[in-house]
């Protein structure tokens, strides 16, 4: 699957849920999938555990995460839309 915006990208949901489980009982198996890919996780409203296991699958599937907690490690971002982005003063 090359993109996921709506459950029916998933395709057969079975077929998802047997791979889900095999990932689980198996989760170093996939390391290939991620290898030499960095990934952004971006949070506007991170939870401990949230960002902790999202990291993990990450580090799981092989690739080097890079995590982002908008309003702590950045200013905050603009959501609405028009509004634009300005740097706060200091």
């Amino acid at each position: 699957m090359k993109t996921f915006f709506h459950v029916s990208d998933i395709g057969d949901l079975g077929a998802a849920l047997e791979e889900a489980k095999q990932v689980k009982a198996t989760p170093f198996a996939w390391k290939h999938l991620g290898e030499n890919r960095t990934i952004m996780l971006v949070f506007f409203n991170s939870s401990l555990r949230t960002r902790l296991s999202s990291q993990k699958a990450a580090l799981n599937l092989g690739m080097s995460p890079i995590v982002l907690n908008i309003g702590q490690d950045s200013w905050k971002l603009e959501t609405e839309m028009g509004v634009v982005c300005a740097k706060p003063s200091p």
